[in-house]
């Protein structure tokens, strides 16, 4: 297991869980929605869910609290909103990197594994 979670397991698995169904639930909704026109507008929906999911499962280092990790937009959403003297720096820092990232990294990953699928489609309707 990831070392972050090794304390507090169970809380991170209901957070990977509860992610999970909220990424599928918005799958749904942008394929019905935008329907699957082209690879490019697949690729999309699958980058954008992926990075919603990276959005609430990124984690970031609790301040004052050695070793304890949160969730990135809760740290930075409690130390920004909820502190008078809050240090959002560390969960900001993850999130402007890791996001952008994601988004990018499955992007690509998606519109390239679409495109072997596409190749055998269009030879089929070839025959």
């Amino acid at each position: 297991m990831i070392e972050f979670t090794e304390t507090y397991s169970l809380p991170w698995l209901v957070i990977a869980a509860a992610a999970l169904i909220g990424a599928l639930c918005l799958n749904n909704l942008l394929a019905k929605i935008g329907g699957n026109v082209s690879v490019l507008g697949r690729s999309l929906r699958w980058a954008v869910v992926i990075t919603v999911v990276a959005a609430f499962t990124l984690p970031a280092p609790v301040p004052g609290a050695d070793g304890v990790y949160a969730p990135a937009f809760i740290v930075l959403l409690f130390e920004t909103v909820f502190q008078a003297q809050g240090a959002p720096e560390s969960a900001r820092r993850v999130l402007l990197s890791g996001l952008p990232l994601t988004f990018v990294g499955s992007l690509l990953f998606f519109a390239l594994a679409q495109l072997p699928l596409r190749r055998q489609r269009s030879a089929e309707s070839g025959k």
